[in-house]
């Protein structure tokens, strides 16, 4: 019996719309097996793409502390909402590349509501529920058009029932924790995301 090497993707994390994770092929005589192992990375709703990876490649810590600088300066215009952009920005920033855990909510791993929960607890105070579906109900319905940097946006795969949250950051960013890469920077504007997009909500009305 002979053993073929598999062709293996590159995927990289700004291409993780590739599924495949492991791919293995043996061939004897008879017969040509497959097996493929698939994956997700997500919340919930397991988004899995993203445009603006954790980890960014630079040729010193100071140019990789300046491109996260840049990733998370706000691009809502001035007066437009009730977020003190700085201060949840800092937040925020603390927790990029936390890593994923279902129903974590600390620096040791969290899941997406998680994340909303704990931000929204260290910007101001405020005790929001563990939960995509009880987030959706009790704050303040927004109009996509109408986002500001601190409204949470939903996702689903599953109709109208959110299976995943983030929050806006500005310029059609959020950030949220995913399976795959814990908490990132992704656009509103990828298809998984623009397809599976429900709808918005402001914690600060």
């Amino acid at each position: 019996m002979s053993r073929v090497n598999p062709k293996t993707s590159s995927a990289t994390p700004n291409r993780l719309g590739s599924h495949l994770c492991g791919f293995a092929m043996v061939v004897n005589k008879n017969s040509i097996v497959f097996l493929v192992l698939m994956t997700f990375a997500g919340c919930a709703s397991q988004p899995r793409y993203t445009s603006y990876p954790i980890e960014r490649r630079s040729s010193s810590p100071s140019e990789e502390r300046v491109e996260r600088e840049k990733e998370l300066q706000p691009f809502v215009s001035e007066g437009e909402g009730k977020i003190d952009q700085a201060k949840m920005g800092r937040i925020i920033r603390s927790y990029l590349g936390t890593p994923y855990e279902k129903g974590g909510s600390s620096k040791k791993g969290m899941d997406c509501s998680g994340l909303v929960m704990k931000v929204y607890k260290e910007y101001a105070g405020f005790d929001l529920p563990h939960s995509n579906k009880k987030l959706f109900k009790l704050v303040g319905k927004v109009e996509r058009e109408k986002l500001v940097y601190g409204d949470l946006v939903f996702f689903s795969d599953f109709g109208f029932l959110p299976s995943h949250v983030g929050i806006y950051i500005g310029e059609g960013r959020f950030v949220h924790s995913t399976k795959g890469y814990g908490v990132i920077v992704s656009s509103l504007n990828e298809e998984r995301y623009r397809k599976s997009y429900i709808g918005a909500r402001r914690v600060m009305p």
